[in-house]
């Protein structure tokens, strides 16, 4: 089959798709053998208006930006300012983690591959508001779940680190050396760094949700995600920017992975050394297999912002990302010279995986799976496992049960070492949470145990939000789940 009969048969099968899992659009580009097959935008960037996406539409990549972090460290290895396998104390002296171990050990590679130990905290940083600076000096009060170099644990807090490793080493700020670097040199003219940049584009994908957080159904505009921290008169960016800055095209992410098949080399001049380029993509670090893509893809390991699989026995390369209304998945199978990048303007949707699952098959002449229903099935099961992780049903309730105390006595600020104050507020109603920008009532659950009505970032309706006693029976603390690692347990803050 030719290329352009295959393009033609996946464009078709797309359209379909973007229909069954309710999403407006995609952008998509494929690369093969150095020709760039397909860059373009299917379905409409804007429904509301019924704008249509293009090669040029903007679209959040979000933790797809993870290997252009890496790749400027390995930039940055290549000119000699950084070794590879120095802890990072060396260049960041302030530098301080939980553990003075892990802190005098830790190398940038350890970070890059997600096995320094720390978990996600991702409630220590999201919708914070603090600053970059403020994040780095938090990472000493937040603990670690796991030895050095044990275990994959991901977690932003990483490549914030990676982040400021960048800056402190080339004396630029990393939105600057991430465009000056690597962004304009490989031609991705229309790609931003700054979320400000993104919302004041003629040309970009709007975000969207389903109707209701965590169902597969209907459509709604939501805002893009913004920290409190940026500033965009000041060009302040995203503290967490090395984590997940980018917004891009399919025509400039043809480029980057077209870049990121090759040596290291773009338009005759050495970017990355090769032995750097291979080091990219060398498993560091290894991954349970994920039932939802076995057999076809094993042997699952993560590399220096990449993931690395054998996929029907050739090696895989693949990072994916989500940010508020936008999935984004870039894979490519170096030994077939065979790229595709895809985001989708949905949250949370596996449609973006589902894609780059049928070009490679597509290509591969394969047609043993039918990548969307199996991933339609596993996005569903995945969200009842958030909720069950999270969410308390209401029938779990020990029923005739009440609050020990008046509601004015759980009234106040809360704190804890890393984290932002929880506020609790009395209200006619009952009580109401403000934590990192996020407002929500609480319904009595059972005892001293209530449950948000509204959800906090990615954390679902009807979070267990429950507060302790001290010894002389004042209500002292307030403890919830904000996050899943192993060893974690709740937060706990304590009142002032």
């Amino acid at each position: 089959m030719k290329n352009q009969e295959r393009i033609d048969r996946l464009r078709e099968r797309i359209r379909k798709q973007l229909k069954k899992w309710d999403v407006p659009s995609v952008s998509i580009c494929i690369i093969k053998d150095h020709e760039v097959c397909m860059a373009e935008g299917i379905g409409q960037r804007d429904q509301e208006a019924g704008i249509s996406a293009d090669a040029e539409t903007l679209y959040q990549i979000a933790s797809c930006t993870k290997a252009f972090t890496a790749a400027a460290v390995a930039m940055l290895a290549t000119e000699g300012k950084l070794d590879m396998d120095r802890p990072v104390r060396d260049y960041i002296p302030s530098f301080r983690l939980h553990d003075e171990y892990a802190t005098a050990h830790l190398t940038i590679r350890d970070f890059l591959s997600h096995r320094s130990g720390l978990p996600r905290h991702e409630y220590a940083w999201y919708g914070t508001g603090f600053s970059r600076d403020e994040l780095m000096s938090h990472l000493k009060d937040l603990w670690l779940t796991a030895p050095i170099r044990y275990k994959f644990q991901y977690s932003n807090f990483n490549y914030l680190i990676a982040g400021a490793l960048i800056e402190a080493v080339s004396g630029m700020k990393f939105e600057d050396y991430l465009e000056q670097k690597i962004l304009l040199p490989l031609g991705m003219t229309h790609s931003k760094v700054y979320i400000e940049d993104i919302r004041s584009a003629d040309n970009k994908a709007l975000p969207y949700d389903h109707t209701e957080e965590y169902t597969m159904e209907g459509i709604r505009q939501i805002d893009f995600y913004q920290s409190p921290a940026e500033n965009a008169e000041s060009r302040t960016g995203d503290p967490t920017a090395a984590a997940g800055c980018i917004s891009s095209c399919a025509q400039d992410m043809a480029h980057w992975v077209e870049f990121m098949m090759g040596n290291g080399e773009w338009q005759g001049q050495q970017r990355i050394r090769p032995d750097m380029m291979r080091l990219l993509t060398t498993p560091h670090i290894t991954l349970a297999d994920s039932p939802l893509y076995s057999p076809q893809r094993t042997m699952n390991s993560y590399a220096l912002g990449w993931q690395v699989h054998s996929y029907r026995g050739y090696k895989m390369c693949e990072h994916g990302g989500n940010i508020n209304g936008f999935s984004t998945e870039t894979a490519f199978l170096p030994e077939l010279g065979l790229g595709v990048f895809v985001s989708a303007n949905m949250n949370v949707t596996l449609l973006a995986d589902a894609i780059v699952m049928d070009v490679l098959d597509t290509f591969l002449d394969q047609a043993d799976t039918d990548w969307y229903d199996r991933l339609y099935q596993g996005n569903e099961e995945m969200f009842d496992s958030v909720r069950a992780a999270f969410a308390a049903p209401a029938e779990q309730a020990v029923s005739n049960t009440h609050p020990s105390h008046p509601m004015a006595d759980y009234v106040g600020d809360y704190e804890r070492p890393g984290y932002r104050r929880v506020r609790i507020e009395k209200t006619e109603k009952g009580l109401r949470m403000d934590f990192n920008s996020f407002i929500v009532d609480l319904t009595h659950h059972h005892y001293d145990t209530f449950v948000t009505e509204g959800v906090i970032g990615e954390l679902p309706v009807g979070l267990l939000v429950t507060f302790g006693m001290d010894p002389e029976g004042m209500i002292r603390t307030v403890s919830m789940k904000l996050g899943s690692e192993e060893g974690l347990g709740p937060i706990v803050f304590t009142k002032k």
